[in-house]
């Protein structure tokens, strides 16, 4: 891995803090933060893309607010069709956040569906298409999902609770969900964009935006980045804690803890799922004991790494129609 890594300078980290905090932040903006000029920083940020540090913009919605339910389908396929698993999944109008692991399972895809009945006639495609050639699999819905991107970076994530927001959930309507498509492809797009897209002008495409952050349909704006390309490792670690008291500690723990790059709770599973950072695997197992250090009741049911991510967490085409 250290023959490909990229070794981010001061300015880098800055620029790329900047835009996990807010990944629609102006370069006029992110000049001023970081005390350089706006060419600089976009010539900053169109490297890092070029690298394949920066793979996307994302822009994080909440589906549930657009009537979605997200599971995680954990699959073994047969090695003679992995190929044409991965292929099959990029044209996949419900599939969302797809890796490649190394370890009890080969692959992690997720689905949506307006319920779980939904969510499992599309598995079922997903069956009928390669049934034979799934050895095992296990579908777990989500409860909640929380990713801390920043971490990649050795920073703690902002405190985000004291924002001036509204959890409410207003009327969706077709401009609504052209304005959260084209924002789920590319966070950076501007309003005079989407003012094309939906035959609005870009002052009504603002107003519109900031009704959905405010409503927390529109949960962040943020970058989905390569950690492989900064010398990471990423394993994927199953927890089971089935003391009450301990669980409403561990889920707060995680997201505090500088290594965890995110936490996963499914609906009726006794499972936590959380995402292990490390530049050496071997202090994964260091950080596994840490945990266990803190919670003693903690079992790990399952261990892997996340070796390829093969569709990023942005949002499939069916959330939008």
């Amino acid at each position: 891995m250290s023959a490909t890594n990229f070794v981010l300078d001061a300015l880098d980290k800055k620029i790329l803090n900047l835009l996990m905090q807010n990944s629609r932040m102006s370069y006029t903006q992110l000049a001023k933060r970081t005390r350089s000029s706006r060419e600089v920083a976009a010539y900053r940020i169109k490297k890092l893309q070029d690298e394949g540090i920066i793979l996307e913009f994302i822009t994080e919605i909440n589906t549930e607010k657009l009537g979605f339910k997200l599971a995680s389908v954990f699959l073994s396929i047969r090695t003679a069709k992995e190929t044409e698993f991965k292929k099959y999944l990029k044209t996949c109008t419900f599939a969302a956040w797809t890796s490649e692991f190394s370890g009890i399972w080969n692959f992690g895809v997720g689905i949506y569906g307006r319920s779980i009945e939904e969510i499992q006639e599309r598995f079922m495609q997903i069956q009928e298409q390669f049934g034979t050639h799934i050895a095992e699999y296990r579908m777990t819905l989500h409860r909640t999902t929380a990713q801390y991107y920043e971490k990649y970076l050795n920073i703690t994530p902002a405190d985000k609770a004291s924002q001036n927001i509204k959890n409410t959930t207003p009327r969706i309507d077709v401009k609504d969900r052209i304005i959260l498509k084209e924002l789920a492809r590319n966070a950076r797009i501007d309003c005079v964009a989407l003012a094309k897209k939906t035959d609005l002008s870009a002052v009504a495409v603002a107003q519109r935006i900031r009704r959905l952050e405010y409503s927390r349909v529109i949960i962040r704006y943020s970058v989905f980045i390569d950690p492989a390309r900064l010398g990471l490792y990423q394993f994927s670690v199953f927890l089971r804690n089935h003391h009450a008291t301990d669980r409403k500690r561990l889920v707060p723990y995680l997201a505090m803890h500088p290594q965890i790059s995110f936490v996963i709770e499914y609906v009726g599973d006794p499972f936590i799922e959380c995402g292990i950072i490390v530049s050496d695997p071997f202090d994964a197992r260091r950080i596994i004991q840490e945990i266990a250090g803190a919670f003693p009741n903690n079992q790990v049911v399952e261990f892997f790494l996340i070796q390829n991510e093969i569709i990023s967490i942005g949002l499939p085409a069916c959330v939008f129609e």
